[in-house]
């Protein structure tokens, strides 16, 4: 999810194109029928591809269309979190060390912290960034579903 559009589009034409390929040509001696499974399968994939877009866009537009405070702002909220995550880290310790004049002890602990939880923060990450993106350009493409939004949440 976190990968664009684009580049899963080309990942699956070098599939088709290359291993797939491969394959096709060992097992199927006709280059007629070879091409067209060759494109059926670019064909599948594609449509595979565009309707899990389309559910995982659903998913985002009824979070957002939640009548729970929780439900629709999670994201904003992880943001936020995120932010001042970075605040302390970036502002508010070197500020610190400037004050004290020596560096302020500081121990992180991320060796606590499962092995993933860098994948699952990029990902989640990725998702929001999207999640937005989708939430902006579904404004855009049914402006009835914006106008239902409560005017506060614009």
């Amino acid at each position: 999810m976190a990968l664009p559009l684009t580049l899963i589009a080309q990942l699956a034409a070098g599939l088709v194109q290359g291993p797939i390929a491969k394959l096709l040509d060992a097992h199927i001696a006709d280059v007629e029928l070879r091409r067209k499974l060759a494109a059926e399968l670019e064909q599948q994939f594609m449509a595979h591809l565009s309707k899990a877009t389309e559910l995982g866009a659903s998913v985002v537009l009824a979070e957002t269309r939640s009548e729970h405070w929780l439900t629709r702002s999670w994201r904003p909220v992880l943001m936020l979190m995120l932010a001042g995550f970075l605040a302390v880290v970036g502002f508010v310790l070197p500020l610190a060390d400037l004050i004290a004049g020596k560096p302020v002890h500081f121990e992180p602990r991320w060796h606590l912290l499962p092995a993933g939880f860098w994948d699952f923060l990029s990902i989640g990450m990725g998702g929001y960034i999207g999640g937005r993106s989708l939430e902006k350009v579904a404004g855009l493409v049914f402006p009835a579903a914006d106008k239902a939004r409560s005017p506060a949440r614009k």
